[in-house]
């Protein structure tokens, strides 16, 4: 006897009770889950914001080395290529605030613009120390600078999760790995 179309064990669906008790607990992960993938995305704009400066620190230098051109002035105005601050991607910030974007800018040919960045995502600030408007390259891959320039990178979760980023007089450019800490790994950051 064929009982496919009789069968007395017939499907049953979940109860109003079950569904509750799978709704609570995907409620609470979701709660456990949300604060965490917060925190995710801000440590993803940090390093994408250092990864980003390097980036363009590194090709600034390569551009002054392949141009051979000599520098002078500090904040990009003589000849030379160079990382300034800028809040419009055309021309650099006297004023070093570094949260508004930064350009790659060579003086050469009348000057041009090589690459521009525009501004932190919200809640993020970088500052530079000692203050520098602008990491001005030489043909032989040095800076312009005294002294070692670092770059360090706040949000809302303090000095414990800063990033920062050092640019040394002979042009190497180091990020730390070490959340909270400078490149050596044992100064603890500061936050404005």
């Amino acid at each position: 006897m064929n009982t496919a179309h009789g069968s007395a064990t017939g499907h049953r669906g979940f109860t109003l009770f079950e569904l509750m008790i799978v709704m609570s607990i995907a409620a609470v992960l979701a709660a456990l889950a949300v604060p965490a993938m917060h925190s995710f995305l801000q440590t993803q704009q940090q390093i994408s914001a250092v990864t980003n400066l390097m980036t363009s620190l590194q090709y600034a230098r390569s551009e002054a080395i392949k141009e051979d051109v000599p520098v002078a002035g500090a904040n990009c105005t003589g000849t030379g290529v160079c990382v300034c601050a800028s809040s419009n991607a055309t021309s650099c910030d006297p004023a070093g605030n570094w949260s508004t974007g930064w350009i790659v800018y060579t003086s050469t040919n009348g000057g041009q613009v090589l690459e521009a960045s525009g501004a932190l995502q919200p809640g993020l600030t970088m500052s530079a120390t000692p203050a520098a408007p602008a990491v001005t390259y030489q043909p032989n891959g040095t800076t312009n600078l005294n002294a070692l320039v670092e770059f360090t990178l706040c949000d809302s979760r303090g000095a414990a999760y800063a990033r920062e980023l050092e640019v040394d007089v002979a042009g190497n450019v180091q990020a730390a790995s070490r959340p909270g800490y400078d490149v050596t790994g044992a100064t603890a950051l500061v936050c404005p």
